[in-house]
């Protein structure tokens, strides 16, 4: 049993690094989805390791990264991300997750994105007319997992979406799946999800379309919005304890997570994600991880420090993950791409599964 199941395991690793390596044959599907707030990443620890999450990911940032993985957390949590966004968006998140027996587990999530002021400008005075406009992007989710074997679970969110630019505004509902196998090869994982299922988006109202109007005798077309779909996103990843995988006695209350994980989005091509977790007494971590396949984004690192206080554990981790010329070209510490979670759990670290 356990030759074969390494053997799937190189297999898998192989065709992790192998997808990354293809030539790019989705470049231009770029553009060609709405509603991208869903294709950010909030789970803070899962970016410090370089987005990597979906095996590896063992609390509430589950409904993140892999919805089956929320049958591993042992108690209540709460956990609020705040993540920076370039040009004065604000970008946060809450979950609560809750267990609703040994094999069951639920959460309630939300996403909340707006901009600041936006100067209304038109083909008239492209300079601005005086007046502003908002914009702002919603979701609010509900998520079950559960253990249908002693290492096999399923779970899946559900998503109400909304979205507004002005007076144009979108309404709508997506899916998100994911499983996690618990091998018998020592600490290995496998873990799979597929995010943001569902009917295609389209803004209410129209536009003044200026693209035919010498066509049109100098008569602006009154055009309704094009429908896009949503940004979906197939994730399969392994996550494994480094030490236990090479037959290494671990240092006295030291961890190292390594996971390695592929994900293609459905406007884009493969990319490659890799990371790595130290541990010290289980209240102190660095993570590092690293992206390929990605137009901007290369590398992020972070850090989380997990204090018991009273009953609960409270939870701060930190990332920073680097966007390339978007990170180069920001100003001041506010605008580089800083992500930011406080979290509390009432579960013994030690029963953490």
């Amino acid at each position: 049993m356990t030759k074969t199941m390494l053997s799937l395991v190189t297999r898998l690793l192989w065709v992790l690094a192998l997808s990354a390596a293809l030539p790019a044959q989705a470049t231009d599907k770029v553009g060609t989805t709405s509603m991208q707030v869903l294709k950010l990443p909030y789970g803070v620890r899962g970016i410090g390791m370089g987005n990597a999450g979906v095996a590896l990911v063992r609390d509430a940032e589950a409904v993140w990264w892999n919805p089956g993985a929320l049958t591993r957390i042992c108690g209540p949590q709460v956990l609020l991300s705040q993540i920076n966004m370039p040009a004065g968006v604000q970008l946060n998140s809450l979950v609560f997750a809750g267990c609703i027996d040994d094999y069951s587990k639920f959460s309630v999530h939300a996403i909340n994105l707006f901009t600041d002021d936006i100067p209304v400008r038109t083909y008239e005075r492209p300079e601005g007319t005086g007046e502003n406009f908002n914009a702002y992007d919603f979701a609010l989710g509900a998520t079950y997992a559960r253990l249908l074997t002693d290492r096999f679970s399923l779970g899946g969110n559900v998503r109400y979406l909304a979205s507004g630019l002005e007076e144009e505004t979108y309404s709508g509902f997506s899916i998100d799946l994911g499983t996690l196998y618990r091998t018998s090869l020592r600490s290995l994982d496998l873990a799979m999800s597929i995010q943001n299922l569902g009917p295609n988006v389209k803004y209410s109202g129209s536009f003044d379309d200026y693209r035919n109007q010498n066509r049109n005798g100098g008569n602006l077309v009154d055009t309704k919005y094009d429908d896009a779909s949503l940004p979906t996103t197939f994730r399969l990843g392994v996550g494994f304890d480094a030490f236990q995988m090479m037959k290494i006695t671990a240092p006295k209350d030291q961890s190292f997570d390594v996971a390695v994980e592929m994900n293609h989005p459905n406007d884009n091509r493969e990319r490659l994600n890799l990371g790595g977790e130290y541990g010290f007494v289980q209240k102190f971590f660095v993570r590092v991880g690293g992206k390929f396949g990605y137009d901007e984004e290369s590398w992020s690192a972070g850090f989380g420090l997990h204090v018991p206080v009273m009953s609960y554990r409270l939870k701060f981790d930190y990332a920073y993950s680097h966007w390339g010329q978007l990170s180069d070209a920001a100003e001041g510490f506010a605008d580089q791409a800083h992500r930011m979670s406080i979290g509390f759990d009432w579960c013994n670290s030690d029963e953490e599964k």
